[in-house]
């Protein structure tokens, strides 16, 4: 019976991920003790154990075969939270990182799926909690608040603060329309990064790419953003370039800052 099932979970996903003994063992481990072994094993989920397994192991088929299979369907789920492609993709990111990535010590999730259910199912529920948690932070619900980059500015001079506001909603439109020129990945990698305070390491696991790389991603993806900005900005208020510097100065004294708090609105 093992060795029909170890083929019919190849037969689901070519390729052989794993060794045969030692998905044999993993099946050990989810088949509960005290009913007969026919019974038990025939209970479980085997194929969707065996992608599970083959996930945190990082294989990069089973990988790209989670995210297929498991990920895209749960994003459906996730769209009755919130109808937002922004919202789904950052859900979806959040999910894959709790799935495949330990946090605080704690094993990546995939390994408590023990093949009761579907993992689709399964793996939908982590999502919609993950959904919910994110729609219940207090910034998601609460306008921008301009006292975060006032207070860089110091806010002391009216002239500045006359400036400040007068000019705020054209950077405002700027960066967002800089930050949807920018790809899915960037625009989570800027929200993981700066708004959740995920370090590169734990971003290059969820991603499978070392942490250099990473590095090198957000800072591709930041002076983009900037640079978008930065033209959107001069193209709606038809400034030179000397004027533009000076503006973004007065608007923009931290960009760190800046990112950080528009990657929470956005």
């Amino acid at each position: 019976m093992l060795t029909a099932i170890v083929e019919r979970c190849e037969a689901a996903w070519p390729g052989g991920w794993l060794a045969p003994k030692a998905f044999v063992a993993h099946l050990g481990l989810h088949t509960p003790p005290g009913e007969p072994p026919t019974q038990a094993l025939a209970a479980l989920h085997c194929e969707d154990l065996y992608l599970a397994l083959a996930a945190v192991e990082g294989q990069r088929a089973a990988l790209d075969a989670l995210d297929a299979t498991v990920l895209v369907p749960a994003g459906r789920a996730v769209r009755r939270v919130e109808d937002s492609g922004a919202f789904v993709d950052e859900v979806l990111q959040l999910t894959r990182l709790r799935l495949l990535v330990e946090e605080g010590g704690r094993a990546p999730r995939l390994t408590e799926y023990a093949g009761r259910g579907p993992l689709r199912r399964w793996a939908e529920a982590v999502a919609l909690g993950v959904a919910l948690a994110l729609k219940r932070r207090p910034e998601r619900s609460t306008p921008l608040d301009d006292a975060l980059i006032a207070a860089d500015l110091g806010a002391a001079d009216p002239e500045l603060e006359h400036i400040r506001h007068r000019y705020r909603p054209a950077f405002r439109a700027a960066f967002a329309e800089a930050l949807a020129a920018l790809s899915a990945r960037d625009r989570n990698l800027l929200r993981m990064g700066l708004v959740q305070g995920l370090g590169v390491e734990s971003l290059g696991a969820l991603h499978q790419v070392h942490a250099s790389t990473v590095s090198r991603w957000m800072a591709k993806a930041r002076e983009a953003l900037l640079e978008n900005t930065r033209a959107g900005l001069a193209r709606r208020l038809a400034l030179n370039t000397s004027q533009l510097d000076s503006l973004l100065r007065v608007l923009d004294g931290s960009l760190e800052l800046s990112l950080a708090s528009l990657l929470k609105k956005g």
